[in-house]
């Protein structure tokens, strides 16, 4: 009898136990994404630009269309491209707690052209 006790115990202890082995992967959840938007202007394309000899036709078939131009005057204009990350993480416990975190990461290339030839880029962080 005594020994029939212990082999049940036993037995829902373990069942217990597996049970909850296998369900803590359930339990707890997390995760992460990354989106971007814009257009990013890389590192080798502003290599190959040279100020005073560059055109602004070979950016525009280079890069794209930029986030927006600005006429400085009749024969000088500034394009601007704007480039955001997005990231976001989170996790949550079953019932107890959930919470995340989003950053975002901006960078911008301007360039100045004058009648169509680019006189100086720079970049913003």
């Amino acid at each position: 009898m005594i020994a029939r006790t212990i082999i049940r115990q036993t037995l829902a202890f373990l069942l217990a136990g597996a049970f909850l082995f296998a369900a803590a992967g359930c339990l707890v959840t997390s995760g992460s994404q990354m989106k971007e938007s814009g257009t990013q202007v890389s590192e080798m394309t502003l290599n190959q630009i040279r100020p005073g000899e560059t055109t602004e036709a070979w950016l525009l078939a280079t890069a794209g269309e930029p986030t927006s131009r600005r006429a400085a005057d009749e024969h000088t204009s500034i394009l601007r491209y704007d480039h955001v990350t997005t990231t976001s993480s989170g996790g949550t416990v079953f019932l107890l707690f959930a919470g995340g975190k989003t950053k975002e990461k901006t960078s911008s290339v301007i360039f100045e052209t004058k009648d169509g030839v680019i006189q100086r880029y720079w970049t913003e962080s």
